[in-house]
């Protein structure tokens, strides 16, 4: 049953992760349309989801799950929401940034997530406890798991955004020569 369910959520965590990159790559940055779409780049956002998101994030909220119970409260869900905000996430950043990293072959990994992970925080600490106050608030039960699901979407479309910028922004600064005078 364990197997099965890791199997599910990264299998899930992939798929989303993957769409996620292909419409980061053909709308926000219009890839496709100048013929430089990176096939490869969403392969490896579909690794990070199967092998990090979803078993992750599975066995975390299991763990919340476990410990604080059902979110029969608002106090629930607002405990909830800070351990997965500042417990879960900040490990997962540095995993994921890690990670992505070594897929892509990046000389400069530590590099890489001290960069990264700072921005990707304060992100997901504006936009994830707004998607999940309309989650809890607003979503009916049967309409938590789609929802969740494009909030997902366009968080990691923000996250693959933002790991291709700091590529960039790591490879200019790596291309520059030092001044001397």
């Amino acid at each position: 049953m364990l197997v099965s369910s890791t199997l599910r959520a990264g299998l899930q965590s992939g798929t989303i992760m993957s769409l996620a990159d292909a419409l980061t790559q053909t709308v926000i940055e219009k890839q496709s349309s100048a013929g430089r779409y990176d096939v490869m780049r969403t392969l490896r956002w579909g690794v990070c989801g199967l092998v990090l998101h979803g078993p992750y994030f599975l066995a975390g909220f299991s763990a919340i799950d476990k410990r604080l119970g059902a979110a029969t409260s608002w106090k629930v869900v607002a405990q909830k929401t800070a351990i997965a905000q500042f417990v879960l996430f900040p490990p997962y950043l540095c995993l994921l940034f890690s990670l992505m990293g070594a897929l892509e072959g990046h000389p400069k990994i530590i590099e890489k997530v001290q960069r990264q992970v700072p921005k990707a925080f304060l992100g997901g600490c504006i936009y994830w406890p707004i998607a999940n106050g309309i989650n809890f608030s607003v979503v009916p039960g049967s309409m938590r798991v789609p929802y969740l699901a494009v909030s997902a979407g366009i968080w990691n479309s923000y996250l693959s955004w933002s790991n291709q910028r700091g590529n960039q922004t790591i490879d200019s600064n790596r291309n520059q020569t030092p001044k001397i005078g």
